[in-house]
């Protein structure tokens, strides 16, 4: 049997794990991405916590609610 394939997928774990515990595996991922050219930006503001625009409560309360437990 060749182990090739069994040893390329280790070594590129390992490497995986080696770079995101020494924090480098987004930018070296960054990089790939700019030069193979698929690489997109995330607007700056694309993880603000907006809140939506109505809410609908999921169940309404009366005062004579007999399924509540009181």
């Amino acid at each position: 049997m060749d182990l090739t394939w069994f040893y390329f997928i280790c070594f590129l774990s390992a490497t995986i794990l080696w770079k995101d515990h020494n924090g480098t595996l987004e930018d070296s991922l960054n990089k790939f991405e700019e030069r193979i050219g698929i690489r997109t930006e995330l607007p700056p503001d694309s993880t603000e916590n907006i809140p939506p625009p109505y809410y609908i409560n999921p169940r309404e309360e009366t005062e004579n609610d007999t399924t509540r437990n009181t």
